[in-house]
């Protein structure tokens, strides 16, 4: 399709016009728009997206770029700050494009704990290295009930879990008929004392303080024994963990309101 000069001549003006104002102009063919930004000598407005793990250039990042109605965000189930810098208000919102993230950097010991505490069945040598790993006077304590249990021995017993098992039958004949009922019983064992608990103490996060995480012991009892580890209460820990993290986040940011929760633009 042949366009006309005075379309040509058209579509010049209003390029033009765009340039100098909005910067976004309808031009054939279906008088698509198009953004000339690209062609501007600088950006019409920042946007863009910065990730750190450092809360300190967190802050500093939104104390530079803060706009009207910056806002942060902390969520506690990701563990994770989200500073929306131009949120604007109600009566003049923003295009909520200019973004910070604050994602603090798991510990080696919380990683690893966190990659083996999940409740799901380990073999005994992948429970075993995890204790010799991070095997410390004041990183780890075992307990069989209440009664501590030294690390050495704890370790041993969990190398040397073996499962016995038993079935009873009894039947019984009656006069006007029988009855035989059965019974098994499948039972772990160890020569040396298995800890029921584990007292592992750790900061989950750079920057976070210390905490003392209980792991439940367990063990399944199939023809090769296995065990498993959970957190106790670990729920509660993340809520206290996002507590701290809000804390620290209000601490150190200046110039943003700061809430629970998340943002969608």
């Amino acid at each position: 399709e042949l366009v006309s000069p005075q379309a040509i001549t058209a579509a010049h003006h209003a390029v033009q016009d765009a340039l100098s104002s909005a910067g976004v102009v309808a031009l054939p063919s279906h008088f698509e728009p198009h953004d000339l930004e690209r062609f501007l000598p600088a950006r019409r407005r920042m946007r863009g997206s910065m990730e750190t793990p450092v809360l300190s250039d967190f802050a500093a990042y939104i104390s530079s770029h803060s706009e009207t109605g910056a806002t942060v965000f902390v969520d506690g189930a990701q563990m994770a700050a989200h500073a929306v810098l131009n949120l604007g208000s109600p009566s003049a919102p923003g295009h909520a494009d200019h973004l910070a993230l604050y994602r603090p950097t798991k510990t080696a010991a919380y990683a690893a704990m966190c990659a083996i505490a999940t409740g799901s069945a380990h073999t005994q040598q992948a429970v075993a290295e995890f204790f010799e790993d991070w095997l410390d006077a004041s990183r780890m304590e075992f307990f069989s009930s209440t009664d501590a249990v030294t690390p050495g021995r704890a370790i041993a017993a969990v190398r040397n879990v073996t499962i016995d098992a038993a079935r009873k039958v009894e039947a019984r004949e009656l006069q006007l008929g029988a009855s035989r009922s059965s019974f098994e019983s499948v039972t772990a064992s160890s020569s040396d004392t298995l800890p029921t608990h584990v007292y592992f103490r750790c900061s989950p996060h750079v920057g976070m303080r210390d905490r003392l995480f209980a792991l439940r012991v367990g063990v399944v009892t199939a023809e090769k024994p296995k065990l498993t580890l959970r957190i106790v209460n670990a729920e509660l820990h993340i809520e206290e963990m996002a507590a701290e993290l809000s804390a620290a986040v209000r601490g150190a940011v200046s110039g943003a309101a700061v809430h629970i929760g998340t943002y969608s633009a």
